[in-house]
């Protein structure tokens, strides 16, 4: 038994170094790659810079980077918000009910069926939707997130509820007076904590490097741009000066990043709890 579990040891350490190999090389080329000229990135490019320098963040700031990242954290700040607002609430009366009436029941399978529905087979009508609307702008594009947060979160969040927080909670609070709203705010909402914290992860990452969406709805004004919208008309500007085009990416990376580790902690353990039935 020890040589086997020695061995699924040593199998699980060489596909981790291998993994993180995989990914740790074309970020370190790209975060390199920021600091160096062209010409040192065409002849050196999976090297240290040999000069090192700040040109291409310079060159960044005076193209005006700084309105479309504040565009990428608006939209995903704002985003996040109502999808922590409404999803979340929505999965509590979901979770508390559906096993009483069939109604609760329904609507949840019927929400979390968009978890099937490829984007492509809907990006056109959207498209189209939004254009009649007159939503084609930075607000039409946060109520589409939060349309296609949805079925993901609601999922998580109802599978959270009905693993860690028991119902006996809800009747001890109604004993003690409190409202539907009271029981909800002030008991079970801080009690989903690490769910927060795995939701905004997963919906962050997705708000803050989502290409197609802001692509279909703002590309009609440059200045509604989003920081990939952004990246994409950067590199083709300057296809042949690949200086510029990586420190653009290193930038999207960098605040991704630091969220990220804010909230790790949390991350595993919701994820494991949502999951679950």
């Amino acid at each position: 038994m020890k040589n086997a579990e020695r061995k699924a040891n040593f199998s699980k350490y060489i596909l981790l170094t291998l993994g993180s190999i995989i990914i740790l090389i074309p970020l370190l080329a790209t975060i390199f790659s920021s600091f160096k000229s062209t010409k040192d990135i065409v002849n050196n490019f999976f090297g240290f810079p040999t000069q090192p320098t700040l040109e291409n963040f310079q060159r960044l700031l005076a193209d005006g980077i700084g309105g479309y990242y504040w565009n990428s954290i608006v939209i995903t700040v704002l985003s996040l918000a109502v999808v922590m607002i409404f999803i979340p609430m929505a999965a509590y009366s979901i979770a508390r009910n559906m096993s009483k009436r069939k109604a609760f029941g329904i609507m949840y399978t019927l929400l979390i069926l968009g978890i099937f529905v490829p984007f492509q087979v809907i990006m056109i009508p959207i498209t189209v939707m939004m254009s009649k609307l007159g939503l084609a702008n930075t607000w039409g594009l946060i109520i589409l997130y939060l349309a296609y947060a949805v079925p993901q979160t609601l999922f998580l969040y109802v599978g959270y509820i009905k693993i860690s927080i028991p119902d006996s909670l809800d009747e001890a609070a109604e004993i003690d007076g409190a409202g539907k709203f009271t029981t909800y705010f002030k008991i079970i909402f801080p009690m989903m904590k690490p769910m927060h914290a795995t939701t905004m992860i997963i919906n962050a990452l997705w708000f803050w490097n989502d290409f197609m969406l802001p692509l279909l709805v703002l590309n009609k004004d440059s200045k509604m741009w989003t920081l990939p919208l952004f990246q994409y008309n950067y590199t083709g500007q300057y296809f042949n000066d690949y200086g510029p085009s990586f420190a653009s990416y290193v930038v999207g990376i960098i605040t991704i990043t630091i969220v990220y580790l804010i909230f790790q902690r949390n991350i595993i353990a919701g994820m494991s709890n949502g999951a679950v039935k």
